[in-house]
């Protein structure tokens, strides 16, 4: 801890007296000798020399002090000037915070947060807008993030597969909810946080939680641009959720463990999650997207939180140069760390795939969170994550059904550790399929099992020496048939 120049001052002067008190007192102790009055005079002569000291060192700590006042002024002023750059016409300040009157200042908290979590980045320039203006912002990256129709063709097997009601666009239904969730958004285009001004016009949907948007967008453009590189395509739904939740675990962490020092960066919204006039349930989105856009700050945060005591932020640092390679590394950090090889899951073979000459219009890996988030549909959570635990590989495909069909035609391919891991999810994905189409659950797996319901051709069955199992959910009986026979007999997956 740096002295103040008070102190310093003090010391000096306690010193100073001692010397002077010292030396009358060598005085008064010897006053028989004949050099007596030299003595005095040379006392004298050190006291004085010692006050013009004292009084050099007190004008050297006046100065200095006036330096560090001066720079202190000067460093205020940059913040505010890097606060208000970049900021919009009409914008104006940064909204007065209605307890204090005072204007948040979001550059310096944004500062403080990197300082804390220990990451060298020139802070953010802030703007406030609307709810709106955010929303746009976040679409517009999630659009850059996942280019041409790849999310709709991505809502529309989930609809195939009876997963989601219908097919929609679930772009601004995630944007949607980014904004609610966080509060803010960094625009990569414009290189500005933006800040939902809590009072714009219409009103914020919920209160913002600038903290951890601040967080998340000083994240985001630090780290980025190497977790998302859409010149390379989209990313599997798996891996892009897995990134996510790297991103924003770190920011949840580095917002919880700020607050600790720091209350005015705690959650200010106190309605639970769960209530369902939640604003962020309030939301139109389908079930599993909105779990979706949940998951990289619920599991995420506990990821982080794990990575973060095994060795601080340096191995959250470090994280990002070798980011979770899917959910399931997320959702076991251990694994996630007990890694020291390239990942050698099983990988499926490209070929054989068409339906009567036609290619799949999508093919993804879904990943063991959106297993488990199905699973859960008609199970209990605990046998749910415990069917999905074994899962090593995933595929999905769909195929167009033709003009007028309301659904289209899917498989989706799994592989797991062992036979065990299989016939757990053969049985939970079974109670799935029974139940969702009105047929009753059995107590044991089906090594088969196939129907008709609601227009729909089901079919579950193992594959590849009982490790593996294929769901088909078709809108014909012969779209059925020629999707076991090709991907059934097609080359099996290599580890």
């Amino acid at each position: 801890m740096k002295s103040s120049p008070a102190l310093l001052l003090l010391v000096l002067l306690i010193s100073a007296v001692a010397a002077i008190a010292w030396l009358r007192q060598k005085q008064v102790l010897e006053p028989g000798k004949t050099e007596g009055l030299t003595a005095s005079a040379a006392v004298n002569s050190q006291v004085a020399s010692l006050q013009k000291q004292i009084e050099l060192l007190q004008g050297q700590i006046e100065y200095l002090q006036g330096q560090v006042d001066v720079l202190q002024e000067e460093n205020a002023a940059l913040i505010q000037k890097l606060g208000s750059i970049g900021m919009k016409p009409g914008s104006g300040s940064p909204p007065a915070a209605a307890d204090s009157g005072v204007a948040p200042d979001f550059v310096g908290m944004g500062v403080d947060m990197m300082r804390f979590r220990k990451l060298q980045a020139l802070p953010l320039v802030t703007s406030p807008v609307s709810e709106a203006e955010v929303e746009k912002a976040v679409l517009a990256w999630l659009r850059r993030t996942q280019p041409g129709d790849h999310a709709r063709r991505f809502a529309r097997t989930l609809a195939t597969l009876g997963w989601i009601p219908e097919e929609v666009d679930p772009l601004p239904l995630q944007a949607r909810l980014l904004t609610r969730q966080l509060g803010g958004w960094y625009d990569t285009e414009t290189d500005t946080m933006l800040t939902v001004d809590e009072k714009s016009e219409p009103p914020p949907s919920m209160r913002p939680d600038e903290p951890l948007a601040i967080a998340y967008g000083q994240l985001l453009r630090e780290y980025g641009p190497v977790l998302f590189q859409p010149q390379h395509g989209a990313l599997s739904t798996d891996k892009r959720l897995a990134r996510e939740s790297l991103l924003a675990g770190d920011a949840g962490l580095t917002r919880f463990l700020y607050s600790l020092q720091e209350p005015k960066a705690s959650p200010k919204d106190q309605i639970p999650a769960e209530d369902p006039d939640h604003p962020l349930n309030q939301v139109g989105a389908p079930m599993l997207l909105r779990e979706m856009v949940m998951f990289p700050f619920t599991r995420g945060f506990e990821f982080a939180q794990t990575l973060h005591s095994a060795d601080g932020f340096p191995q959250l640092n470090a994280a990002y140069s070798r980011p979770p390679a899917n959910t399931a590394e997320v959702i076991d950090p251990e694994a996630y760390l007990a890694v020291k090889e390239l990942d050698t899951t099983p990988r499926f073979a490209d070929s054989g795939l068409q339906l009567a000459g036609a290619a799949p219009f999508f093919t993804d890996q879904l990943g063991r969170f959106l297993c488990v988030s199905v699973l859960r549909t008609h199970n209990e959570d605990e046998n749910a994550a415990l069917a999905a635990s074994g899962l090593l590989a995933d595929r999905v495909l769909a195929w167009d059904a033709g003009a007028g069909a309301k659904r289209h035609h899917a498989a989706w391919q799994t592989v797991f550790r062992d036979a065990d891991g299989a016939t757990a999810f053969l049985m939970a994905m079974g109670n799935v399929l029974n139940e969702r189409n009105g047929r009753p659950t059995t107590p044991e797996p089906a090594e088969r099992l196939e129907f008709e319901a609601q227009g729909r051709f089901i079919l579950l069955r193992r594959d590849r020496s009982g490790e593996a199992v294929l769901l088909l959910d078709t809108a014909s009986a012969a779209a059925r048939a020629a999707l076991e026979k090709s991907l059934l007999s097609g080359p099996q997956a290599t580890r």
